[in-house]
Formats: structure tokens, sequence, C-alpha cells
């Protein structure tokens, strides 16, 4: 990352390898995840990269360099490389594909562990706002898993015919209303999704795809106060390791079973990162969107 702002601010450049600390992995990068946190950082808009000159990637599968065993790592950044070094592995299933890991990974876990917040019991029903995109598509399986009657929202045409393919509902009709609402796009939206709510409904923020709300984008719910309503916030940064580390064995068995699809939209060469960005902020993704080094 040379500079805050545009594409052109990914460049790639020859570093030196990193070298593992005391209790650390050092892994040879097979498949690199990009998600909508790695566009923030590249625009600024991340406190956790305060300054250019940092490495993108927070998600990467690969080999374990010390024992030859397959990984994946969730990172504080340096993703985009062909080396990584992570505090925490969790070992792959020989069913999944280091590219198939990164399609699942954070977004599968912040799906499964959103939903749990939200207790999405089996018969609910459920609407996810932005379900073509990474976290959005993890939560739509996942819901439907948990046997709850799923709304999959898209506003793309050919992306309502990959979710139907996946055998989601996208009928959402204007005046549904729902137990429980996903959302990583927040925006404008936002505030009007809320009044959307059945009695004693959850409404989960987990995401900014679509920038921030309005100020008063709450305001409807004191007016709404005797039907209990609830707006929860939720972010991985609040999920202990050992959490993250369960949750993680959890979606990836799930997987290998064949109760959950981790979706790859494109695999791109790790020079062509500027690219993979372009495709998320242009809605176009569908899926996760792969950098192989």
């Amino acid at each position: 990352m040379h500079s805050f702002d545009d594409g052109g601010a990914l460049r790639l450049v020859d570093l030196p390898d990193p070298v593992p600390g005391p209790g650390q992995t050092l892994i040879e990068v097979e498949a690199a995840g990009v998600g909508h946190v790695d566009v923030m950082s590249r625009r600024g808009q991340d406190p956790g990269f305060p300054v250019p000159g940092f490495v993108p990637g927070l998600e990467v599968a690969g080999v374990a360099e010390a024992t030859g065993e397959r990984v994946y790592a969730m990172l504080g950044g340096g993703g985009y490389a062909e080396w990584a070094v992570a505090d925490e592995v969790v070992a792959l299933p020989p069913e999944l594909s280091p590219a198939q890991a990164v399609a699942l990974g954070v977004n599968a876990l912040t799906a499964w562990l959103l939903l749990e917040r939200a207790g999405v019991t089996a018969g609910e029903s459920v609407l996810v706002r932005g379900a073509s995109g990474g976290v959005g598509l993890m939560a739509a399986q996942m819901a439907a898993h948990l046997g709850a009657e799923v709304t999959a929202a898209t506003r793309s045409a050919a992306h309502a015919g990959r979710l139907g393919g996946l055998g989601l509902s996208t009928r959402d009709g204007e005046d549904a209303a729902y137990d429980v609402v996903v959302d990583p796009v927040a925006g404008a939206d936002l505030g009007r999704h809320l009044g959307r709510l059945r009695p004693g409904g959850r409404y989960v923020v987990c995401g900014a795809a679509g920038g921030f709300p309005a100020p008063d984008f709450a305001a409807g719910l004191l007016g709404r106060f005797q039907h209990s309503p609830s707006l929860l916030m939720f972010s991985l940064s609040s999920v202990g390791a050992e959490r993250r580390r369960s949750g993680l064995k959890t979606v990836f068995d799930l997987a290998a079973r064949g109760a959950l699809r981790g979706v790859t939209d494109e695999v791109l060469p790790l020079a062509q990162a500027s690219l993979a960005h372009e495709r998320l902020e242009s809605g176009a993704a569908f899926g996760k969107v792969v950098l192989r080094p």
C-alpha cells in the first residue's frame, strides 16, 4: 500500500521474507482473501492502518513452512504476499482448497457468530441484505442450514439467479416483515429496513459496504418501542482467539460435509490486486475475490 485513496496505491514490490517470532507460524501463501476492510484500509478509512506503506490482507490459506500442514490464518495485515506470519492457524480439511478456505474464512466465521448472537432458530424469517457479497452469502446459507426461512436480497438480476441456484429465495416484498435482518451493507437504507422487523425482531449490523447511515437512522425504533425491537452490532474484533478457532473449525467442517459452500467470484494473480478491489467496489463480485501469489 504505497498511498491512500486510488487503486494505483496498490503496488507489487519485493520485500524481505517475514521472520516468525516465538509461537508464530510462517505460511507459504497459496490464496489471500480480498474484503471490504482491505478497500477501506486502502482509502485510509481504517484506523488500524493510519499511514500508508503497509501490506494489506487479513486472511490467507497455504502451507505451514515448519510442518508442511495445510492451514488457514486470520492476520492483522500482510496477506497480499508470497509469505505471511500468523499468530494462530487452523488446519484445513482435505476437502477444501486454499481458495475455498478464504472464500469461507472471515466471512463464514462472521456469519456463524452473528447468527448465534441473533439467536436465529428454525422457522424464523430472515432477511439478508447484500446477499451476493462475502458475509451476506455465508449468512444466507447458514440461516437456511439452521432451518430459517431466508430471503437473500440483491439488486443484481444476475446475482439473484446465482442465489437461486444455491436454493435461496430472493423474493423480498415491500411489505414483508422479518424476525431477523442481517445487514453487512448499512448505508442510507438502514433506517427503512429497521422498520421491517416483526415484534421481538433483531437487526444485526455487521458491516458498512454501502457507507454510513444517516445520523438519525435509529429514530424510528422509539416509535416502535412496544414491539421490543433489538438493534445489534457485530464485529469479529470483539471475539476472543479460542472462540474464533472453534468457530472456524465449525464452518470448515460444514463445508467439508457439503452443508455450506464457499463461493469464489474470481481468482486473480497478486499483481492484479487493484483489479480485485475494483470488483468489490463496483458491486460486480459474487462471493469472494481471491488473490494467488
